[in-house]
């Protein structure tokens, strides 16, 4: 299962993002177990068990673009909206609040 994000941040405010994401949703769903681990700046190996199944997938960093990819068993496809879903918000909600961190860094240095 592939999904893209698209976003306009820069490489170090995605990464910041998707960290804040995944902060987020290890809190929110801990019982999932979920895990990240980064081979590189920009690719990460990802983790999660659901109903006694332990899914893998791939997340890389892209110009303009988070790109994931999960491996889902055949017996958990149904749930793959759910999951995505839930990983797309959390990672949209950041880039949100990354640009309104910009936001508010260029008006206080346009205060100066």
């Amino acid at each position: 299962m592939k999904h893209t994000v698209h976003h306009d941040l820069n490489d170090e405010e995605a990464k910041n993002a998707v960290l804040r994401a995944m902060a987020q949703y290890c809190d929110r769903y801990a019982e999932y177990a979920p895990s990240m681990l980064w081979s590189d700046e920009r690719r990460a190996d990802l983790g999660f068990s659901f109903k006694g199944y332990k899914l893998g997938g791939r997340l890389e960093l892209r110009p303009r673009t988070v790109d994931l990819e999960i491996d889902v068993p055949l017996p958990l496809r149904m749930f793959k909206r759910m999951a995505i879903a839930a990983i797309d918000a959390e990672v949209r909600r950041f880039i949100d609040e990354a640009h309104r961190e910009r936001s508010r860094g260029a008006a206080l240095g346009d205060s100066f």
